[in-house]
């Protein structure tokens, strides 16, 4: 379920009971309880009598704007992005997406859940710029091969059989060639993000389920039911065993294809288990010996129980999967500072 500022603060008005009541009622509330604080201030504390007016004046006001003021504090993101903005960045359309809030994980009730999804938790996230599509082979040749020319029959295939090393490799290529300041560089063997720079980047695992959602709290994009896989995904239902072009079944509610199904996509994150609190703008488990990343959003080849929005597994990083693949994000300029959070 997505928190929604909007409802959290219709939620403080009903628990305390004052929706109910008529505005003047509230108002002649107000006015009284500045005249007891007043009251009070002048008969115990011999303020002078200008002070105890002014206090008496902004405790009732504050008070009556904490109850009757309109619900206009920002609004949720999630529904005020349904339809987000699309736009040309480099060699890549992508959308804008918006911060939010989300809860990430399976919830106990999903039979479908696996352990590796618990416990679903709520995880706010900055807003950032995602890729409408995987990498497809005819960007990731032009990229990391240039004297190769892809094939007409596979240019719009999803780039696969790319390791994470590899991707994080053309992220920063692609990066240098937009005229962007990686993301990526390698500190003690390691590699680090620099979460300030512009450049292209893997989405973290809370910005690819988040972008999945799409805004739903439902086991798919679309909703519960399986079946509306035909239209959504690439799956082993449709795919015949093998890989699809990109884009060719319908894009989810903000404007991104291929979320589910095709291949999995190489996220930032090592894998490893979730931690029960909220938390903002997560970036998984610190390792400090050789683990796995993790993938997200199941392949061709794959039940739909596996392309779950919530679904994950994890491989080591230096792994050619046949069936792996991976997108780009970027945060732009203007959300850097937060982004950085």
């Amino acid at each position: 379920m997505t928190a929604d500022p909007d409802r959290r603060l219709v939620a403080r008005r009903v628990v305390a009971g004052l929706d109910r009541l008529p505005l003047p009622v509230l108002v002649a509330a107000g006015v009284a309880l500045g005249g007891a604080i007043g009251g009070a201030g002048f008969l115990h504390l011999e303020a002078p009598a200008w002070a105890v007016a002014w206090l008496a004046l902004f405790a009732g006001l504050g008070w009556l704007g904490y109850t009757v003021a309109p619900v206009f504090d920002e609004p949720n993101p999630i529904q005020a992005s349904r339809r987000p903005r699309r736009v040309i960045d480099g060699s890549l359309p992508m959308v804008d997406l918006p911060a939010g809030d989300f809860r990430m994980g399976s919830p106990d009730a999903d039979d479908l859940a696996r352990a590796n999804e618990k416990p679903q938790h709520e995880v706010t996230v900055a807003a950032f710029r995602m890729a409408v599509t995987p990498v497809t082979v005819e960007l990731y040749q032009e990229v990391m091969a240039p004297s190769t020319v892809a094939g007409e029959s596979e240019a719009r295939l999803p780039a696969t059989g790319v390791s994470w090393v590899q991707a994080i490799e053309f992220c920063n290529r692609l990066s240098e060639r937009a005229g962007y300041r990686p993301c990526y560089s390698r500190w003690f063997g390691r590699w680090r993000c620099d979460w300030r720079a512009d450049g292209y980047r893997l989405p973290t695992e809370a910005e690819w389920e988040y972008a999945c959602r799409a805004g739903t709290a439902t086991r798919y994009g679309f909703g519960d039911d399986p079946a509306g896989f035909d239209a959504y995904a690439w799956y082993e239902g449709n795919a015949n065993g093998a890989l699809q072009p990109v884009a060719t079944r319908r894009a989810n509610a903000w404007g991104l294809h291929d979320l589910h199904g095709n291949v999995w996509e190489w996220c930032w994150d090592w894998y490893g288990s979730y931690s029960p609190g909220r938390a903002r703008n997560p970036r998984g488990p610190m390792m400090l010996t050789a683990g796995w990343r993790v993938l997200r959003g199941g392949s061709f080849g794959d039940p739909p129980a596996l392309l779950r929005s919530a679904g994950r597994v994890g491989d080591l990083p230096g792994f050619r999967g046949r069936f792996f693949g991976f997108r780009c994000v970027r945060v732009p300029p203007q959300h850097l500072d937060q982004s950085a959070d």
